[in-house]
């Protein structure tokens, strides 16, 4: 969920983790802050279309989004209502510095929710000063953190890059045994992003509203999985990004880039995957309360099939987005729009999805907030083999400190 009107109300817990200062240094001191929300979904999904391809070993079929496998053939579930807690967190922040003024601290963020298979989400130290900040451990890089684009601004749960993988069922294919996805994307980020995979990402200090930052990741894994062969590996973020106010309007932009390797080899058809070369832009413009944005991206070929039947196609992914925000007291108000393609070729049918938000927040009281959120989406695969419409409606309500 995204709570625009909490930022700056919550209860800050500050204690010293050791009695006094240092000589010529602080001591530590931990802030600990937390939310948990409580939704209600109503979903109605119609999906049609084929189920079978053009080879007798290769077939489509309707899986949710948190699992493709086969398993799943025979379409989707109507779900109509249910609840969920999708989001309960705690994270703890500490933070001190050294008698030479270097700042440094770390930052743990604990998933809370009964379902979550880790405990810890994020984990990570950092050091800064007027030099810039250095993170090392288990954070989204730079591609991902420097990025401005509509979903900046929705609120309720999300819109567009929330919750709908929850609920979503999308059309997939498997050929030979192998499954994968002529999906457009559905969500507003770079192909094969390296999310909080343990990786050295710095920061340079903001000067006349710019900043630079990069990152490096080895492996697509966290913690003491790092030891473990992942296909993606070598992965790079870079990002640049603007933000300044002049008096009451405010400018926002951003301009990202990610590269990896990706080394799979599927045998003598299927010899090795595209590598990772995706770019993003997006800019946010406010007026007081009225803020608009947007952006756009492009995955070019990253991660698609290279060499044998891969050769056949000139696979392409691209995605923009808008939205729109108002803030009236305890009001936020927010819409926007989604829109990403897949393609195989110039010449075969595109995949597309299209995805409409419209959310609503109010603060009920510092720290509680209720919210509501509908969706409409629209994801049709292969021209329009299989389509799926989906409408959501998603009401919440979220304590947070």
């Amino acid at each position: 969920m995204k709570v625009k009107l909490l930022a700056g109300t919550g209860i800050v817990g500050m204690m010293a983790l050791s009695g006094g200062a240092h000589a010529g240094g602080v001591a530590p001191v931990w802030h600990l802050s937390g939310n948990a929300n409580f939704q209600a979904y109503w979903i109605d999904q119609e999906a049609v279309g084929l189920i079978s391809g053009g080879f007798s070993s290769d077939f489509f079929y309707w899986s949710p989004t948190t699992s493709v496998s086969a398993v799943n053939l025979g379409g989707p579930q109507e779900h109509d209502w249910y609840f969920g807690v999708d989001e309960a967190e705690l994270e703890l922040e500490v933070s001190g510095s050294s008698d030479n003024g270097l700042n440094y601290g770390f930052k743990i963020g604990i998933n809370a929710n009964t379902t979550d298979e880790a405990v810890a989400d994020e984990v990570r130290l950092e050091l800064y000063g007027r030099w810039g900040t250095l993170q090392l451990g288990d954070e989204d890089g730079a591609d991902n953190v420097m990025n401005y684009g509509g979903e900046t601004l929705l609120g309720g749960a999300g819109g567009y890059d929330g919750d709908h993988n929850d609920y979503l069922f999308r059309a997939g294919w498997a050929f030979f045994g192998y499954f994968s996805s002529s999906n457009a994307p559905a969500f507003p980020l770079l192909a094969g992003d390296s999310g909080d995979a343990t990786k050295i990402t710095y920061y340079t200090p903001r000067l006349g509203g710019f900043q630079l930052g990069g990152s490096y990741t080895p492996t697509i894994n966290s913690g003491d999985n790092f030891k473990a062969d992942t296909a993606v590996t070598d992965h790079y973020g870079v990002g640049l990004n603007f933000d300044r106010s002049f008096g009451n309007f405010r400018m926002r932009a951003s301009a990202v880039y990610a590269a990896a390797e990706v080394d799979v080899v599927f045998g003598p058809d299927f010899t090795e995957l595209e590598d990772i070369a995706a770019w993003s832009v997006g800019a946010i413009f406010g007026w007081g309360p009225v803020s608009i944005g947007g952006g756009y991206a492009d995955n070019g070929e990253s991660g698609r099939l290279a060499g044998g039947y891969g050769d056949l196609y000139e696979t392409h992914s691209t995605y923009w987005n808008a939205a729109a925000a108002l803030e009236l007291g305890r009001f936020y108000l927010s819409a926007g729009y989604f829109e990403s393609v897949f393609g195989w070729s110039d010449t075969d049918p595109e995949s597309v999805y299209k995805h409409t938000t419209v959310t609503a927040d109010y603060s009920l009281a510092p720290g509680l907030a209720l919210y509501g959120e509908v969706d409409w989406i629209e994801d049709a695969v292969w021209g329009d083999s299989l389509v799926n419409e989906t409408t959501a409606v998603i009401l919440g309500a979220q304590v947070s400190f």
